[in-house]
């Protein structure tokens, strides 16, 4: 018996259909779908950086330590582990997304920051460049913005 290979589409340019849901839940509604590659990278990255490992059921090992670490005492250490943490996780998860930069400014470094840790991650998709600020306060408050 022969079976007959179909061909796949591989062009998602279509404003019609949605690539994923955004992740952000302070408008009306649920969820708000995402139509480029480039804003669905983006959610996914800000999904696996708000993920801890072993939050995902059937699969432990996604996500990142980042949230746990972020809040930790300011010592000299913490500016290198909060950048391996999140190259080695975009590294293996996110092959689309290719690390630019990565920026931890604390308050010992920049006393007229607003939070404790400030990280200001550079990415490229598609030869696009995009950012993603995240902010943590000592009261457990994180934002993340991105542009």
């Amino acid at each position: 018996m022969g079976y007959r290979v179909q061909p796949i589409q591989t062009n998602f340019a279509n404003d019609n259909i949605a690539l994923g849901i955004e992740v952000r839940f302070d408008q009306p509604g649920v969820f708000t779908s995402v139509y480029s590659t480039e804003q669905q990278a983006l959610n996914s990255l800000k999904n696996l950086l708000l993920t801890r490992i072993g939050e995902r059921y059937e699969n432990p090992t996604y996500g990142t330590n980042l949230l746990d670490i972020i809040f930790q005492p300011n010592i000299d250490e913490l500016k290198s582990d909060i950048i391996d943490i999140i190259t080695i996780a975009v590294n293996r998860w996110l092959p689309e997304i290719t690390l630019e930069n990565i920026d931890v400014t604390t308050n010992e470094s920049d006393p007229t920051l607003n939070s404790d840790v400030k990280v200001s991650i550079t990415i490229s998709v598609k030869e696009r460049i995009f950012s993603i600020v995240i902010n943590a306060n000592e009261t457990g408050q994180l934002t993340v913005e991105a542009g």
